[in-house]
């Protein structure tokens, strides 16, 4: 678990030395809060879970008195920056519980993978990853239910508007995505990386049972959906109800079953330590809720195993890709870098 890093204003003394790396990403910060929201910055904490890569929790001087900074956060397939801008859609389109984006831009003078920013709406709830397991079985039946539904909605609300698979990127004077519009500063494009269905890992993937070719060109079947979507993911009230859906930096477009058979992984098969019979129950679970408000793949039962195996090998081979590169192996490292010396450093007032 990463410490929490706090920093509090200039005039505190700090009982361990300031790398330089962390007074940059703290000269950011205040100069992020200073410019775009006019007040000052009073304290700042890393999430203690969740996704917290270069994200940071901010005390502000003035309302609102919280919000949420992240630096960088570029999408694993494109390489582009576009969660701010799948948010703002995402909250006019559905009623998922999002996260607000108060304002989003980049840093002038700044020539790193940090550049870009975005401050968020502070969402209350706790997140559920570490003690997803040891939850009382009604509060993660309700999560799992609750979390399946929400899925089922993003699904529905944008089934049918896309002409083919894809990632996104951003675009600067409004685009179109197949036979519809995703907001006015994003489009389809083909990956330039890591991407869920990117078929090109081996002959072996070429000849699993899958109910249709990965490349598809059936519209109906294409939908927008999160890229990792799971408990880390999520905050919850005290009864399991989601009370907000965050991380959105590797949205995508991909085929629904394939995108919710990678979701009920991460909220049921991925979790051992739990009894068969739970994990059946939360499967059945998350499926009813989604069935809710979306329609099932036909056969999904069938082919579910089958898109989970190809979840498992496109991972493995997607990292191995990455490192083979030399642009690849520092972005890992630099990845690996920046967790390490936020999980190090705690500043502390006398």
């Amino acid at each position: 678990m990463l410490a929490s890093l706090l920093y509090v204003s200039p005039r505190a003394t700090f009982h361990r030395p300031v790398s330089t790396t962390v007074a940059d990403v703290l000269e950011r910060l205040e100069r992020i809060v200073r410019v775009a929201l006019e007040t000052n910055l009073e304290s700042v904490r890393r999430p203690e879970q969740g996704s917290v890569a270069d994200t940071y929790v901010l005390d502000l001087a003035s309302d609102p008195s919280r919000a949420v900074c992240k630096l960088g956060g570029t999408n694993v397939w494109t390489g582009d920056v576009i969660e701010p801008h799948v948010l703002e859609v995402v909250a006019e389109r559905t009623d998922l519980p999002v996260p607000t984006v108060l304002v989003s831009g980049s840093l002038a003078g700044v020539d790193d993978a940090l550049d870009r920013w975005a401050l968020y709406e502070y969402c209350e709830g706790r997140n559920p990853r570490a003690d997803y397991s040891a939850l009382e079985p009604p509060v993660r039946r309700q999560l799992v239910a609750d979390a399946g539904k929400l899925l089922g909605r993003l699904h529905a609300t944008f089934s049918g508007e896309f002409d083919r698979v894809g990632g996104l990127e951003r675009v600067s004077d409004g685009c179109r995505l197949g036979s519809g519009s995703l907001g006015p500063s994003l489009r389809l494009c083909e990956p330039a990386g890591w991407h869920a269905v990117d078929s090109d890992v081996g002959p072996f993937l070429e000849d699993l049972p899958l109910p249709r070719p990965l490349t598809d060109d059936d519209a109906r079947d294409h939908v927008l959906t999160h890229g990792d979507y799971g408990p880390g993911n999520l905050l919850i009230a005290d009864d399991g109800t989601v009370t907000a859906v965050l991380d959105w930096g590797n949205a995508h477009v991909t085929h629904s079953g394939y995108a919710l058979a990678r979701a009920e992984a991460r909220f049921v098969d991925v979790h051992r330590r739990l009894s068969r019979r739970e994990r059946s129950r939360l499967r059945q679970a998350f499926r009813e809720g989604y069935a809710r408000v979306a329609s099932l793949e036909a056969g999904f039962d069938r082919y579910a195993p089958v898109y989970k195996l190809l979840w498992i090998c496109q991972s493995i081979a997607n990292y191995a890709r990455i490192a083979r590169s030399g642009r690849g192996r520092k972005q890992l490292w630099r990845q690996c870098r920046r967790l390490r010396a936020a999980s190090q450093i705690s500043f502390h007032v006398r």
